[in-house]
C-alpha cells in the first residue's frame, strides 16, 4: 500500500513560482520562450506519463514476483539459476526506479519513504549480492566440472526445481563479473555463450560490441593472440564509430606480439589453434581446492579410519549463539 501511495504522489502538480520582469530585453525574451512553453510541456508530460507508467509496471511485477514465491514455496528460491535471476532482476529494477525517481527531483520522496519505521525490515539487494551469487554460481560450475550451456539453460545437476533459461544479457553480466575479477578462464566461456544466445534472440538482450569487447581481449590474456585479433577485427567493422581508438589499437598491438612471436602477417589470421582455456594453477592453493573440489563430486575415496577422528558439534557457548549456532569441525 505504501508504493502505491508514493507513486501516486509523483501525479500531483508542479507549482511553479512568478516573477515580474521589467526589463524590455527580458519580456521580448519571454514572449519568444511562450511559443515553446506547449511544446516543453508536452515534452514534460510525456516522460512524466512515461515515468508514473514504469512505476506502476515495476509495483505490478514486484507484487506477481511475490505471488508467485508464494505458490512456489522455497524450492523454487533453492535452485542457484532462480537465485542469481531474481537478485539481478531486483538488482536492476530498484536501481532503475531510484534514478527515475531521482530524475524528478524526488529525493525527499526517497528519503521520506526509505526512513519510514514500517518498512525498514525490507532489504534490497545491491550489486555486491549480484556479484556473491555469480560467484556461487561460478564455484558451482568449477566445483562439479559443468558445461555453460547446460548452466545457462538451467540444469543444474540433478535438480528438479524448474527455472527458466538464461539470456545473453544474463550470461554476458556473469562474464563481465567475472573479468571484473581478471577471471578470463570463466569470462571466456561466459561471453562465448553470451554471443551464441545473442544470435537466436529477436530482441537482443545484449550488446554485441560489448561481447567480442570483453571476449577478445580475455582471449589474449589466455593467450589465444589469433583468436583475440579475429574477434578484434570483427568488432572494428561493426562498431558504431569506425574509428574506434581501441579496437584500432588493439589490432595493432595484437599484431605487433605475433610478429615478435615470429608469425608472417599473411599467416596471422590463418590456421587458427583451438582455443587455450585454462584455470589460473594460483588459485588453486597447491591442489586444496582441487581435492575440496573431487571430494565434493565424490571422486576421491574417503579413509574410513581418517574418518572415524572426525566429529563435530554445533558452538551454543554464547548467548547470540543460541540463536545463530555454527557448526564445529574437530579433526583428532
Amino acid at each position: 500500500m505504501t508504493l502505491y501511495t508514493v507513486l501516486n504522489m509523483f501525479l500531483s502538480i508542479a507549482m511553479v513560482s512568478a516573477e515580474f520582469y521589467t526589463s524590455l530585453i527580458m519580456l521580448k525574451t519571454i514572449i519568444g520562450a511562450d511559443r515553446d512553453i506547449p511544446m516543453m510541456t508536452s515534452a514534460y508530460m510525456k516522460k512524466e506519463l512515461e515515468r508514473i507508467h514504469y512505476l506502476r509496471k515495476f509495483a505490478r511485477e514486484i507484487h506477481e514476483h511475490n505471488d508467485k514465491a508464494l505458490r512456489n514455496g522455497e524450492d523454487a528460491i533453492r535452485h542457484p539459476i532462480n537465485t542469481f535471476l531474481l537478485i539481478k532482476s531486483m538488482t536492476a529494477d530498484w536501481n532503475k526506479v531510484v534514478k527515475i525517481m531521482q530524475s524528478n527531483s524526488a529525493n525527499d520522496v526517497i528519503r521520506n519513504v526509505t526512513s519510514q519505521k514500517n518498512i525498514k525490515y525490507l532489504y534490497y539487494p545491491t550489486q555486491e549480492d549480484l556479484l556473491g551469487a555469480i560467484t556461487g554460481l561460478l564455484r558451482l560450475q568449477d566445483t562439479y566440472q559443468m558445461d555453460t550451456r547446460d548452466i545457462a539453460d538451467g540444469k543444474i545437476l540433478n535438480s528438479q526445481i524448474r527455472t527458466v533459461a538464461l539470456s545473453a544479457g544474463d550470461c554476458f553480466e556473469i562474464g563481465r563479473a567475472a573479468y571484473g575479477k581478471c577471471d578470463y578462464y570463466h569470462t571466456i566461456m561466459w561471453m562465448q555463450e553470451a554471443r551464441e544466445r545473442i544470435k537466436t534472440e529477436a530482441v537482443p538482450t545484449a550488446n554485441l560490441e560489448y561481447i567480442l569487447d570483453y571476449l577478445a581481449f580475455s582471449l589474449y590474456k589466455q593467450g589465444n593472440l589469433k583468436r583475440a585479433l579475429l574477434l578484434t577485427d570483427e568488432l572494428y567493422h561493426i562498431k558504431t564509430d569506425p574509428n574506434h581508438p581501441r579496437a584500432k589499437q588493439n589490432i595493432k598491438d595484437y599484431e605487433d606480439l605475433l610478429e615478435d612471436d615470429g608469425v608472417q602477417r599473411i599467416d596471422m589470421r590463418r590456421d587458427i589453434p583451438p582455443i587455450n582455456n585454462v584455470r589460473d594453477e594460483n588459485e588453486y592453493d597447491e591442489g586444496v581446492k582441487l581435492t575440496y573440489e573431487a571430494l565434493c563430486r565424490q571422486d576421491l575415496p574417503v579413509d574410513t579410519m581418517a574418518q572415524s577422528r572426525f566429529y563435530c558439534y554445533y558452538k551454543m557457548d554464547r548467548p547470540y549463539l543460541r540463536l545463530a549456532p555454527f557448526k564445529v569441525e574437530i579433526v583428532r
